[in-house]
């Protein structure tokens, strides 16, 4: 841990070899051998050719080292023919992951001090510290997706100059009223809705609107005592489970085991089974089809 780890801190140019791991835009699982163009103290910028959405959560492992993290697409900084330039952050905030001292932040950018940024949709504010790659995205692209816990999806946040009382999230309700009314605030959500819904969508209940959901295409394996084993096609997938298609008839509330996502055509690719539960269940059209959403049992 360094001394600094509160604090903004200047950038390294720096071409470090690392592994990614994790899904693309479209939920298929890669695993890359790559490098970074520039280091930060709070997390990186990277190359990769994958498509990647902001907020998803991959692994980063330093080659040289072996080190693991969880990192946190921030958006694309740049694109050159098949190649994109992406600013991740550590998930672990005060993780020292490059163990390395870090130049002091710039005199303009220190006295920037803390981000504020407003949501396209509920008009809800957030203050973001050590915000180096936030600051670019804005910069270059004039705002940037992020989840909004008001909203329950992914929307468009631009900079604020309006300052918060404290440095937590305004409460989203204590401004509704200051909100345009439809159908301009309805414009607006719908606007911002456009650029994140390629791989976001709703949750299907109310109690699971908090978590991001994104449209996958790979498999799962099902273990189930009234269904046996089932291979299933996977729809979206957010942190606490996945929906899936099935002709089985499955009930909301049973207890099933899932392993995802499920390699069906490599034998020898390992499946680790977790307790899930049902969530919920609806015919889809065409009958015969159900979609099911597993949500994902915490021991």
């Amino acid at each position: 841990m360094t001394k600094n780890a509160d604090r903004r801190s200047g950038r390294i140019s720096r071409a470090v070899p690392i592994l990614l791991i994790g899904n693309d835009s479209e939920g298929t699982v890669f695993s890359e051998e790559t490098h970074t163009v520039v280091l930060s103290q709070h997390g990186a910028g990277i190359v990769s050719k994958q498509r990647l959405i902001a907020e998803q959560e991959l692994i980063l492992r330093e080659m040289a080292t072996s080190r693991e993290a969880e990192i946190r697409v921030v958006g694309e900084i740049a694109q050159q023919g098949s190649m994109h330039t992406y600013g991740v952050v550590f998930v672990e905030q005060k993780l020292d992951f490059w163990q390395m001292e870090f130049p002091p932040a710039p005199l303009w950018e220190e006295q920037m001090g803390v981000l504020t940024l407003e949501c396209c949709g509920c008009k809800g504010l957030v203050e973001i510290t050590n915000g180096d790659f936030e600051y670019d995205i804005c910069a270059i692209h004039g705002g940037l997706p992020r989840y909004c816990n008001e909203c329950g999806l992914l929307t468009v946040w631009r900079q604020s100059a309006e300052l918060m009382p404290t440095r937590t999230r305004v409460a989203a309700g204590a401004r509704k009223a200051e909100a345009p009314k439809a159908p301009v605030a309805v414009a607006k959500l719908e606007a911002a809705t456009r650029m994140a819904t390629e791989v976001v969508t709703l949750a299907d209940a109310v109690d699971r609107r908090q978590r991001v959901r994104a449209k996958v295409n790979f498999f799962a394996c099902l273990r189930s005592k009234e269904f046996g084993e089932e291979i299933v096609a996977c729809i979206d997938m957010s942190r606490g489970g996945v929906s899936f298609r099935s002709r089985n008839a499955y009930a909301k509330g049973m207890d099933v085991q899932i392993a995802v996502p499920y390699a069906r055509e490599i034998k020898e690719a390992p499946a680790i089974f977790v307790q899930a539960r049902i969530a919920n269940v609806r015919g889809m059209t065409g009958g015969g089809v159900y979609r099911c959403g597993v949500e994902f049992v915490k021991k």
